[in-house]
């Protein structure tokens, strides 16, 4: 499959977590619900309940719905379950995936969870997420209007996006893709065990394997981008280092497309500003958009007898 022209634009990438990362179908064994008709009497009865004027945390949603379908288990095996539900096993492409897709884009998760949950699960899977957002802290449920419309707002402010550089991923329709679409977002569906595959989105993929390897594709990254800068006055050597570290460090980080910035002296007193974009498109807008600007700072701070170099390299073993 090809990348869509439009993936090499997208800033931030969030995830739905039960169904689309962590494996919950297979954990759902240990409550003895395994069938087909069981797993969407658990869904009917939690959706209900999420759905209700009153706000449930998700872990009282799960202990009632489990109960429900399997009344005849130990409340102490439902309540371990629903309290550990954070540390279900994920699917196998899951970290592996995340940890090359980070490189190039920020990523988050948007759970129907409470937010220990979601603590378990970056334990799990060694993710720091750019954006969690749970429904404990919404205190409402996907795919209620008043969840979805918290999130857009929520989501872009703190990942500074805007919606159409924004890409969702879920293996569900009803909660996640189709008002995530309907509010302006791309859509991705994965194929995991119990996906809608009817579901009309902007991309559809087997595995976390393929997206990370569409969103490479897409954005030509990750790449590193070198401004050499040497001082040729002692004097001004802790000046321009506190101004580099101080000022340029912290306007390039806060750039969409930037992954990191960091500065390296070497020994022979040349200053080495390192940063990493996402991708090509990343770093064309930053040229189109910042650079002048940037170059221009330099100068007044510093005069012009300083000859900066710049150059451009893709970052191995990131392909």
């Amino acid at each position: 499959m090809n990348a869509p022209d439009w993936l090499s634009s997208i800033e931030l990438i969030t995830f739905d977590c039960f169904g689309t990362l962590v494996d919950w179908r297979a954990a759902f064994d240990k409550v003895d619900i395994r069938s087909k008709e069981d797993f969407e009497q658990f869904e009917a009865e939690a959706s209900r309940l999420q759905e209700q004027d009153q706000y449930l945390r998700y872990v009282d949603v799960l202990k009632t719905a489990i109960a429900k379908v399997r009344p005849q288990l130990r409340p102490a095996i439902i309540g371990l379950f629903a309290d550990d539900c954070g540390r279900m096993a994920p699917f196998a492409d899951t970290a592996r995936a995340l940890q090359t897709i980070k490189d190039a884009v920020k990523l988050g998760v948007l759970a129907n969870s409470d937010a220990a949950h979601q603590l378990d699960v970056m334990a799990s899977l060694r993710m720091a997420w750019d954006v969690v957002i749970t429904s404990q802290e919404l205190r409402a449920y996907k795919p209620t209007d008043r969840a979805w419309d918290a999130i857009l707002r929520m989501g872009v402010a703190r990942a500074a996006v805007t919606r159409d550089a924004w890409m969702h991923v879920s293996a569900s329709g009803r909660t996640d893709l189709v008002p995530a679409r309907a509010r302006g977002l791309k859509t991705c569906l994965i194929k995991r065990p119990g996906a809608d595959e009817r579901t009309t989105c902007d991309l559809q993929v087997g595995s976390l394997d393929e997206l990370a390897a569409l969103v490479q594709a897409a954005k030509q990254g990750p790449l590193l981008l070198e401004i050499e800068t040497p001082c040729p006055d002692a004097y001004q050597l802790d000046s321009l280092r506190q101004w580099l570290l101080g000022t340029r460090l912290g306007e390039m980080r806060a750039i969409a497309g930037v992954r990191s910035a960091t500065l390296v002296q070497r020994e022979d007193g040349i200053f080495v500003e390192q940063y990493v974009f996402g991708g090509q498109h990343d770093v064309e807008n930053y040229n189109a958009s910042f650079a002048a600007e940037h170059r221009a700072s330099f100068r007044d701070q510093f005069g012009y007898g300083i000859t900066r170099t710049q150059r451009v390299s893709r970052i191995a073993g990131k392909a």
